[in-house]
């Protein structure tokens, strides 16, 4: 057991860089420990999770935030305990992504289950969580009993399973699907098992039929817990590659933002070794995705007038999307490439691909004269305005990898009229 202990100088340390940015006076190392040192008066007196949370909303679903620093700096402390006696590491989008490629590239035949866990968080039992954090006692008493105290009021706001908004949440979700992990893992015949939070992917071999993996994932899934039956659900069989064909197909699936396309032919650009065709693009739902923050970007631009400082907020909302940019983790500070191509490095389809429909889109919006939304964009922008908006592309932006530099307040009010 390795327990982070409750004092001011490590509750001080939870203070993260969105804390600092959004009350600077948290910079001072006195001001943290002030704040560390109410954090553990409230411990003491059994109030730190004494109504903490307020509502909000996140991707149209109902979530939760901390009312007060101190109950977001012990939840912290608390989910820190939790993650390093459990080795719960954040999952990484583009190494699964790379993984699952260079498997799908070889020629033998597979089979592929997409599938994703219904209402996740909400559905997660915390009585059987907390049952679990005891039995398997890898947490000190402390940390449960705080963690208890939690759920208390999570018990008082009504919540169902987990609050989507916690950070918190997250970790205590990744134990709950510890042992469901580690038990697919093991099965005979599953070459690749990825989760991303509630989306599951697992590469088996051609012998492991659906009716089969239903049957065992079903088994092994926390009480609680059901899959969708519908949406993202999928199953795909590939043949293995012949030389000579007589048919040409494609199967094609969507998996963390993107789309593959697995052919059954080889790819004779893949040089000496024979490699199976697999193209990989950017996934329909992200470019609807994309294509409405367009349309939200505009829209806004259109209702707060015409001022220099809305269409330069407007030409910024613009560059996000089209290019790359760097955002900071909001605890450690650290900076995160993200943007057109650091989101989408895998993509390897550049023939009427993602990127030209996204262009031939954007493009309609500014110039054509057809959609009302594009003709109210001419009346409101100059010609010389539009022309300068066009100089951006979202092809350009990704084979260059073009990177704009924008500080925290301007990535916040980029960022406010896409989360419609």
């Amino acid at each position: 057991m390795i327990e982070i202990p409750y004092t001011v100088s490590k509750l001080a340390g939870c203070v993260g860089y969105k804390d600092v940015y959004n009350n600077r006076d948290l910079s001072k190392i006195e001001n943290k420990k002030e704040e560390a040192k109410n954090a553990l008066r409230l411990i003491e007196n059994g109030k730190i999770f004494l109504n903490p949370l307020r509502p909000t909303i996140i991707r149209q679903k109902p979530a939760f935030t901390f009312n007060n620093l101190s109950s977001e700096l012990v939840s912290r402390l608390i989910g820190k305990n939790i993650r390093v006696n459990y080795n719960i590491r954040q999952s990484d989008r583009q190494a699964i992504i790379s993984n699952l490629a260079s498997l799908l590239y070889e020629g033998t035949p597979f089979n592929i289950y997409r599938l994703d866990i219904k209402n996740f968080y909400e559905n997660i039992n915390r009585k059987l969580l907390i049952h679990q954090l005891l039995e398997e006692g890898k947490c000190s008493w402390q940390t449960l009993e705080l963690l208890f105290s939690l759920f208390n009021s999570f018990d008082s706001h009504n919540i169902v399973g987990l609050p989507r908004g916690l950070s918190i949440s997250s970790i205590l979700s990744e134990v709950y699907l510890t042992d469901f992990d580690i038990k697919i893992r093991k099965k005979s015949g599953v070459f690749f098992y990825a989760r991303f939070v509630d989306d599951i992917l697992l590469v088996v071999s051609e012998d492991v039929t659906r009716a089969d993996l239903d049957g065992q994932l079903k088994n092994i899934l926390p009480v609680g817990l059901e899959f969708h039956n519908e949406g993202k659900r999928s199953f795909l069989s590939l043949p293995k590659l012949q030389n000579k064909q007589d048919k040409f197909y494609f199967n094609s699936f969507d998996y963390l933002g993107y789309e593959f396309k697995v052919f059954n032919i080889f790819d004779n650009e893949c040089g000496y070794r024979k490699k199976r065709k697999v193209l990989i693009d950017i996934s329909s739902v992200k470019v609807e995705k994309i294509k409405l923050r367009l349309i939200h970007s505009f829209t806004n631009y259109l209702s707060n007038g015409r001022s220099e400082e809305s269409f330069n907020l407007l030409k910024n909302r613009i560059r996000a999307l089209t290019g790359n940019f760097t955002i900071r983790d909001p605890m450690t500070g650290l900076k995160i490439k993200t943007g057109i191509y650091f989101n989408y490095s895998h993509k390897n389809n550049f023939e009427y691909c993602a990127l030209l429909e996204l262009d031939k889109f954007y493009r309609k919006l500014l110039f054509s004269t057809k959609y009302p939304l594009s003709c109210r964009i001419a009346r409101k922008l100059s010609t010389s305005q539009r022309r300068s908006l066009a100089g951006y592309s979202f092809m350009s932006g990704f084979a260059s990898a073009r990177h704009h530099s924008f500080n925290y307040g301007t990535l916040k009010s980029i960022k406010e009229c896409w989360r419609k």
